[in-house]
């Protein structure tokens, strides 16, 4: 699974890349009880928000956005970008390898004689990557964090080099939202579904012989 967030942060450059309001805001009347009278003021509203779409709509069971300011909430939404397009990418790197293949008996790491082929497929792959393999995963990861901290997710470079216009570029903004959620739902089940099946999440439940020791 390392590897398929190495995958992951390696691509992401390439991935579909906006930067757009993500918000909206509403005017409101406030109140001036003191003075008896009233005046409009500008109030960032979450549940008009790019994202609140079928099927939940505006879903925030746990009060996050209450209150918070339009800054904060693009803060938030930068960060779901960021898992959503990690998700989607580990998505695929369990089911490439799976059906499709990997690199076969070429060499991972000549110095300690580390195939392709040795890698098994999803959590287990942590344990077999050599140490100054996930040193460089984490060190490729930093350098992202560090230099690329306010791009929001685009990395200068926009939608494969193109610059969209409204409405195109919300509409495919909402897509991408909406399956980078569905892949974080997708690599949990794969998670734990690699753990109940022994490290073979594709092959369905193994009870008999799996347990949270296959980790």
């Amino acid at each position: 699974m390392a590897r398929a967030l190495a995958v992951a942060l390696l691509f992401a450059p390439a991935v579909s890349a906006f930067q757009a309001t993500f918000g909206s805001t509403k005017e409101v009347t406030v109140r001036r009880e003191a003075f008896g009278g009233s005046k409009k003021s500008t109030a960032f509203d979450p549940s008009t928000a790019l994202g609140a779409q079928a099927p939940t709509g505006f879903w925030d069971p746990l009060g996050l956005s209450a209150g918070i300011s339009e800054e904060q909430f693009n803060r938030y939404r930068t960060v779901e970008q960021k898992h959503g397009r990690i998700a989607m990418i580990a998505v695929i790197g369990y089911c490439v390898p799976q059906y499709i293949g990997t690199f076969g008996d070429v060499y991972l790491s000549t110095s300690e004689k580390v195939k392709f082929s040795d890698v098994p497929l999803g959590l287990q792959a942590i344990f077999k990557i050599p140490t100054l393999g996930l040193f460089q995963i984490l060190l490729f990861i930093g350098i992202l964090e560090t230099q690329f901290p306010s791009v929001n997710g685009d990395y200068g470079t926009g939608y494969f080099g193109q610059s969209l216009e409204e409405p195109v570029k919300s509409k495919k903004l909402a897509v991408e939202i909406s399956n980078g959620r569905l892949a974080m739902l997708a690599i949990l089940g794969l998670f734990a579904q690699d753990v109940v099946s022994g490290g073979k999440p594709f092959d369905g439940p193994q009870f008999a012989e799996a347990t949270f020791q296959s980790l």
